[in-house]
């Protein structure tokens, strides 16, 4: 992270994708909302519905963890399915815009594979529109 950003500015909507380490290509998007205060971390992830265990297009998920310096860890636990949480690693990047790792499914047959989170500029965006509209 940047020398002025502090570990509250990683709180905000954020988009990114998921691979699995076994499949070649085959990713899926999702989006985020996260809040951290005190060096912890809440939100929930929304996404396509990719696992064919529900009949639901999409799939909400809970974001439990800790922001140590760049360094994040998070559990994912899908909602209303009865799935153990999905283990996931990463470090902040690029003056907090970014957040790449690692996520991990299952012991002893584990599922790997990596994800990447890019910040969205949504206050940015809002307070130009309303910075717009006042001038009119």
């Amino acid at each position: 992270m940047g020398m002025n950003d502090t570990p509250c500015a990683l709180s905000g909507v954020w988009t990114g994708r998921f691979q699995r380490e076994d499949t070649d290509g085959d990713n899926a998007a999702f989006s985020a909302w996260l809040k951290v205060a005190n060096g912890r971390i809440s939100g929930s992830t929304l996404e396509p519905n990719n696992l064919q265990c529900t009949e639901d297009n999409e799939l909400e998920a809970q974001l439990r963890g800790h922001l140590d310096g760049s360094e994040v860890v998070f559990l994912k636990t899908y909602q209303g399915l009865d799935l153990e949480p999905i283990y996931c690693e990463g470090v902040v990047t690029e003056e907090g815009q970014k957040i790449t790792g690692k996520w991990f499914y299952g012991w002893p047959n584990e599922l790997s594979g990596t994800f990447e989170m890019t910040r969205q500029a949504v206050k940015a965006k809002a307070d130009q529109a309303l910075s717009n509209e006042v001038r009119r």
